[in-house]
């Protein structure tokens, strides 16, 4: 029940926009990624894939960028894993394996699913900032 790398590069970018959402100032992917510590042209795939799905928004212009689609505490991991794996449902995203294996694993999964769909951007944000 790993996370891709292509949700860690996610989770390490999207706590670092303005968490009110549309209305705040956009961040260049250049700019995010120097500040996640993450190459910028798979970081630019990333935002990209999440701007086609709603979860960011890309602004023109002055303080443009990409923003979130809306407020970060409305945005829930859960939501990134679907909208980056292309899952209706998180589940989909974690199948338990065949057998006793997935007996023993079943606890785990409920409790990853649980925290997947209970922290918001928001939340991971207030976390991963001094």
């Amino acid at each position: 029940m790993l996370l891709s790398r292509t949700a860690q590069l996610a989770f390490a970018a999207l706590p670092l926009l303005d968490p009110r959402g549309p209305s705040g100032p956009g961040r260049l992917t250049r700019d995010l990624a120097t500040e996640a510590g993450v190459p910028a042209p798979f970081l630019a795939k990333v935002l990209e894939r999440l701007a086609e799905t709603g979860i960011l928004r890309s602004k023109r212009g002055r303080g443009g960028g990409f923003v979130l689609g809306r407020p970060a505490e409305e945005i829930t991991l859960a939501d990134v894993v679907l909208a980056l794996e292309g899952k209706e449902r998180v589940e989909d995203f974690y199948p338990l394996p065949a057998g006793v294996l997935g007996e023993v694993f079943a606890k785990n999964r409920e409790e990853t699913l649980a925290i997947l769909r209970e922290t918001t951007v928001a939340a991971l944000g207030r976390r991963t900032k001094p």
